[in-house]
């Protein structure tokens, strides 16, 4: 047994933590649950208005007196990418076990990631181009373009965490309390540079630091270096980081807003993270019970099973959504009236009817291109890759889908990460009469 405590910036050796492999309902749930609250919540936030000078679209819940504190509740992409870190970890280690090399896990992860992006990505462009040649008022097309880019920084953090799992799985076995320090050191040295300076540019390191940080606390999670402790000892931490939220809010000058340190993430997002997985931890054998009930499970399972899929084109599908609501002359209630809260259940239930026929279609596109595990990539192309799918992202971020130059680089990118697949394994034919597999 490797004594990886021993080793970890010089403290007393104490017994190394339990390899974990299995997948956790509980966490599944969570997962699920947590991609509903985000969906829910920038449907929530959609606001359109048909006045004089025709479509305006805005963010309906900014300005609200209590969203902002509302934040602290909604605000669930910390304990998202704990969670996530948490599936990651096992799901290496499971395929470690089976032979698969650290750039052959990338390889598979980054293209499953990818791929849906492609055509999400080369739709919208299309769809935008096409509208654009019908008149459109450009800065109609160009605020579309926006809201439904908005939401995609998430993949790009998650394909660069993605790509890093394996050396970082690496450094957590060796020394996790050592890495989980160094990162926290260089998240708040961010944070206190950008303060002093007002170089607010500098704040994009911690879209590294911040959500690296927040995935090796769920790899910290899932060998039980947190779990070890007592419920109540949890639930004391949870309150702990939310008082200390408070503090950075409230004395040093953070925004309330759980929002506004989303980007940049700044140390706000973290000490999130660390009260969301404290309260995680506390109710985890209650959230167990409550996944292992049949219909739950099933619900949860689909979720996950679709998880980039729905993330990828909710936006898309509000909408979609509301061109319905408009060729249909249906009213449109001024954003947080009486009215508007009034008809939201049905706004919501509309987008969930036209989200899982999407989600179904697009699953059945993806089945059609299955990864060729009968190849291998060397860590050059792995990174290359990486790279690629960042990049194809971050394009979109910074310039849009509209003009449609930019889509059309930002489909090109990405669809270069999908097909770089790496050579072809020389396999050795099994012996024939053979019981096994």
């Amino acid at each position: 047994m490797t004594d990886s405590a021993s080793r970890d910036s010089g403290t007393a050796a104490s017994p190394p933590p339990v390899p974990s492999t299995g997948r956790d309902t509980a966490v599944d749930f969570v997962k699920a649950a947590c991609l509903l609250v985000v969906v829910g919540l920038h449907a929530m936030m959609a606001g359109f208005t048909v006045g004089a000078e025709g479509l305006t679209i805005t963010n309906a819940l900014d300005g609200h007196p209590i969203f902002a504190w509302s934040t602290w509740a909604v605000q669930v992409m910390p304990l998202f990418f704990l969670l996530g870190g948490f599936s990651s970890l096992t799901q290496w280690r499971r395929l470690r076990g089976a032979g698969v090399s650290a750039s052959d896990y990338v390889r598979m992860r980054i293209t499953r990631l990818v791929r849906p992006a492609v055509l999400l990505f080369a739709l919208v462009g299309l769809t935008l181009a096409i509208l654009a040649l019908t008149g459109l008022p450009a800065d109609i097309l160009r605020e579309v373009g926006f809201r439904i880019g908005q939401p995609l920084w998430f993949l790009a953090v998650y394909i660069g965490c993605a790509g890093l799992v394996p050396w970082m799985t690496a450094l957590h076995e060796r020394a996790p309390r050592l890495t989980l320090a160094a990162l926290l050191l260089a998240a708040v040295a961010v944070d206190s540079v950008v303060a002093a300076t007002g170089l607010e540019l500098l704040g994009a390191l911690n879209l590294f630091f911040v959500w690296v940080l927040i995935q090796q606390l769920g790899f910290a999670y899932a060998d039980g270096i947190i779990g070890v402790l007592p419920r109540w000892a949890l639930f004391v931490l949870a309150v702990a980081a939310f008082a200390l939220l408070l503090f950075l809010t409230t004395v040093f000058g953070y925004s309330t807003d759980m929002y506004e340190n989303l980007n940049p993430p700044t140390v706000c997002i973290l000490v999130l993270g660390v009260g969301q997985l404290m309260l995680f931890a506390t109710a985890h054998p209650w959230l167990r019970a409550v996944a292992d009930r049949p219909r739950v499970a099933r619900v949860g399972l689909w979720v996950n099973a679709n998880s980039m899929t729905i993330y990828l084109w909710h936006v898309p599908v509000i909408v979609l959504v509301v061109v319905v609501m408009l060729i249909s002359n249906l009213p449109f209630p001024e954003p947080l009236s009486l009215q508007w809260w009034q008809t939201r259940p049905l706004f919501l239930v509309a987008i969930a009817l036209a989200l899982v026929p999407i989600v179904m279609l697009v699953r059945q596109f993806d089945r059609s291109r299955h990864d060729d595990r009968e190849v291998t990539m060397s860590p050059l192309l792995a990174a290359t890759k990486v790279l690629l799918g960042v990049a194809g992202v971050t394009v979109i971020l910074l310039v849009g889908f509209s003009p449609a130059a930019g889509a059309a680089l930002g489909v090109l990118l990405l669809a270069l990460a999908v097909q770089l697949r790496g050579r072809r394994r020389k396999l050795v034919e099994p012996e024939s009469g053979g019981a096994g597999g």
